[in-house]
């Protein structure tokens, strides 16, 4: 069973001293300055940072996400909230990465493992009925594939997404339930779900994108975390935070084609133990620098 769980990161958590929104009690995190980025110069003529970048012979279609901070988690006024949300908190994203503008379909994953264990087989459906431990070799293994062929910097890895990453993709700077407004009206037109999905996932990209163009956050499958389950976020003011292993479970998010609004919500969290397989749950991928030194 592979679980190798600090391949790709270690936690980096901040609690700086600056009073947030002027209520007592809370921090408000500054993000770091960067005057000779590193980072830029270990992509550069290498990996296109600050664009948009296709895998080669994938079709893996990866949207740049920058650097920046978000308030993650929901108010315990929203409808639908849970209770694990409720400790709403402002998050630092230090480094920008690349995420997936659409989940991994099987005929991507297929290419790479080999094999497909999809229920509800269709070459440009999301994979699904992989647990958390097929996903992280999915990307273990791309990862030495584009290293092999010099398309990868020495510290840059394909890995999944830490659920603060997914989030702040999700939202892409909105504040609002879904990252297309607040009412559950319009989600139809943004995902997959119990009310319009006949029962199965859908071909790719087939709704409407986020605002940084980003597909099928609010639906189709749901999607692997990096992250262990945790009932509480970390403290306010946290830099590129990661849950340690608090509980048997790996979180997973976006929705599902068997949920019904409330559960595609951009704060709504899910959890699974890593060996879960269903038809259910897929993956999207992230591309970034590897926090480890």
């Amino acid at each position: 069973m592979m679980m190798k769980l600090e391949r790709y990161y270690f936690p980096v958590m901040l609690v700086l001293a600056l009073a947030f929104g002027g209520c007592p009690g809370k921090k408000n995190p500054k993000a770091p300055d960067t005057p000779n980025d590193p980072q830029k110069e270990e992509t550069q003529g290498i990996l296109p940072e600050g664009k948009h970048y296709t895998v080669p012979d994938l079709d893996l279609k990866m949207i740049w996400i920058p650097s920046g901070k978000f308030v993650m988690g929901s108010p315990k006024s929203e409808p639908g909230h849970r209770y694990e949300e409720e400790d709403l908190h402002q998050v630092i994203i230090s480094r920008g990465f690349w995420i997936g503008q659409f989940e991994v379909t099987q005929t991507q994953f297929e290419t790479i493992t080999g094999g497909n264990p999809s229920t509800f087989k269709d070459p440009q459906m999301p994979v699904h009925k992989v647990n958390w431990e097929d996903a992280m070799e999915f990307c273990e293994t791309l990862t030495d594939r584009e290293n092999s062929m010099n398309r990868m910097p020495d510290k840059w890895g394909f890995n999944l997404p830490t659920e603060a990453q997914w989030e702040y993709a999700c939202r892409a700077d909105t504040t609002t339930v879904f990252n297309f407004g607040n009412g559950a009206e319009e989600l139809p037109q943004y995902g997959w779900f119990s009310d319009n999905s006949d029962g199965s996932p859908k071909t790719i990209g087939t709704k409407k994108p986020n605002p940084w163009g980003i597909h099928d956050l609010h639906g189709n499958v749901g999607e692997w975390c990096f992250d262990w389950y945790g009932k509480a976020y970390p403290d306010d003011g946290s830099v590129d935070p990661i849950t340690k292993k608090g509980s048997a479970f790996k979180i997973f998010r976006g929705g599902t084609y068997t949920d019904i609004s409330d559960r595609c919500r951009a704060a709504y969290r899910n959890r699974a133990t890593p060996d879960t397989s269903n038809s259910w749950i897929g993956f999207r991928v992230v591309l970034m620098r590897k926090y480890f030194d």
